[in-house]
């Protein structure tokens, strides 16, 4: 039997993960004196140096007063006391060091209210069920988003479930995209199957979780003209490492119509300069392609790994730009573009679609305006059937026309 671990043993381990994960010495330093006030406070409660979650929330309360009565952000100090809280109790849980935690009061209490044991089972069977990567991460950030909206119902775990409360869950979602409650809705439907699998619950409640049926190809694509992606471009600090990053990022996607989860996922392996290419394995396809490195891209890469990149032990193109230096995320990529849009001026307009994959889209109608067959088009954006494709006629109004036969000309066939 596994021995178990005391806070200062956890503790040590923790500061191992940061320093391999490259947060800062103060960051580290400042965790180290937090996680030794809590194994003192500990020792004083209870004459050991074992961790709950229990004690954990006493020490919060009995330090800082939280959970506050009124909703406010944190102060530098409080948020340090929480995040050694949860950063030893998530290590204890998953043996890992977990990043991008919440800065709100309102959801840095433990969101695994008193099922941390069957959230535990959940996730190794998240980790091991054959999906990629994104959907397993989006599970699992779906089911916290679940306990959240338990925690602010006063719901003490999933043994209390009701249908009534998966109704109000439901309803709650209301306003959000079709496809994003339908994915929310769809982990719910799951985990409840998962929690009757495994006899934690007699009931399976998958049952009582509505369906959202979302229409295909409900957007419309932004319609980026070339005078605003020549203006979103030239509005880039070119100067600083961030801007070098961002610009070439934006260029993969404007020239070679990336996807951002590709982006973030290109690897220093993937730029065969010898050939002037990029050689993948597609994040959604699994396929692995290759397309041309144009000029423009490779000098903007280039211009970014010397000038730009931190000097991180790391086999990815794109950092972040802050300590500890990671990957970037889809997430952080997707921001960009709104980030600079809205430096230069260009505002989003109503009822289309101008995140980062607008311009895709945007790609998409230069090569149909350049008469590109619709089949070459589907290659380029790597999809596996012209159904993938067909949204992108949406933006190509003149070539559709082209398209339009007159009724004269159809009476005169017939």
């Amino acid at each position: 039997m596994e021995q178990r671990q005391t806070i200062s043993q956890i503790a040590e381990c923790v500061i191992s993960e940061m320093e391999r994960m490259q947060y800062s010495p103060a960051t580290i330093s400042t965790f180290r004196v937090k996680a030794k006030q809590l194994s003192r406070y500990v020792q004083e409660k209870t004459g050991t140096d074992y961790f709950t979650e229990e004690l954990g929330r006493r020490y919060l309360a009995d330090t800082i007063g939280f959970p506050f009565a009124e909703n406010r952000w944190l102060t530098s100090p409080e948020a340090s006391h929480i995040r050694c809280v949860r950063r030893i109790g998530e290590y204890q849980l998953y043996g890992a060091v977990l990043r991008n935690h919440a800065k709100n009061a309102k959801t840095l209490d433990g969101w695994e209210l008193g099922d941390e044991k069957i959230i535990a089972a959940y996730v190794e069977s998240v980790q091991t069920a054959d999906n990629s990567d994104a959907t397993k991460k989006l599970r699992i950030h779906h089911i916290r988003q679940f306990y959240e909206f338990l925690a602010s119902r006063k719901v003490s775990g999933i043994h209390d479930i009701s249908a009534q409360i998966i109704s109000d869950y439901a309803a709650s979602l209301q306003g959000e995209s079709p496809v994003y409650t339908k994915h929310r809705l769809a982990t719910l439907r799951f985990y409840f199957r998962f929690l009757k699998q495994k006899s934690i619950l007699e009931c399976d409640w998958s049952f009582a979780v509505p369906k959202v049926i979302a229409p295909k190809n409900l957007n419309v694509p932004a319609l980026w003209s070339r005078e605003e992606l020549e203006r979103l471009l030239k509005s880039i600090d070119r100067d600083s490492p961030a801007g070098k990053r961002d610009y070439a990022i934006i260029l993969l996607v404007v020239q070679l119509g990336l996807r951002i989860a590709d982006v973030s996922a290109l690897r220093l392996d993937s730029l065969k300069w010898e050939r002037n290419e990029l050689e993948f394995i597609q994040h959604k396809t699994g396929n692995r392609v290759t397309q041309p490195l144009l000029e423009d891209v490779g000098w903007a890469i280039i211009d970014y790994i010397k000038y730009g990149r931190p000097k991180a032990e790391s086999p990815f193109v794109f950092l972040t730009a802050n300590a500890p230096y990671t990957p970037m995320k889809s997430g952080s990529i997707g921001c960009i573009l709104d980030r600079h849009r809205a430096r230069c001026g260009i505002e989003k307009k109503n009822g289309a679609v101008s995140g980062m994959h607008s311009l895709r889209h945007a790609m998409a109608r230069r090569l149909l305006e350049q008469g590109t067959e619709l089949s070459t088009v589907a290659n380029i954006m790597g999809h596996t059937s012209y159904a993938s494709t067909s949204p992108y006629l949406k933006v190509d109004i003149e070539g559709l026309r082209e398209c339009a036969l007159s009724l004269g000309e159809v009476l005169t066939d017939a």
